[in-house]
């Protein structure tokens, strides 16, 4: 039999609704997140704040509560946007516009602060 100690195994490399990056700004926690904010169209919640070059676990499965942004009007179900600026910055809408991705879907419940949006992540 072949040594294969510290071989890359191939198998499963996402696990448990999160994939794993090593961002090339700092990343806050809960901030939505990019990996290729100019395309590609992949991305996560941050799980908890990332520096610079570390590894850091990104949710790309769950419901996530976001400050709301100016002007949003709430509809349980309605489409929400992101548009990315840069890694860890950008603007969500709740329209499709050029460079902006569909990231999920509002929920709205009777306890959600009239402050911020809970995104169920598509």
């Amino acid at each position: 039999m072949a040594d294969t100690f510290g071989a890359r195994r191939v198998g499963r490399v996402y696990e448990g609704g999160k994939f794993y990056s090593e961002p090339s700004v700092d990343v806050p926690a809960n901030a939505v997140y990019f990996p290729n904010p100019s395309g590609g169209g992949q991305f996560g919640v941050a799980e908890y704040p990332v520096a610079t070059g570390e590894k850091g676990a990104f949710s790309k499965v769950g419901t996530f509560a976001f400050p709301k942004p100016s002007g949003w009007t709430s509809v349980d179900g309605q489409a929400v946007y992101y548009a990315p600026s840069g890694q860890a910055t950008g603007a969500f809408s709740a329209a499709a516009a050029t460079g902006a991705e569909l990231i999920g879907y509002e929920v709205l419940t009777s306890d959600t602060p009239a402050d911020q949006i809970f995104v169920d992540l598509k």
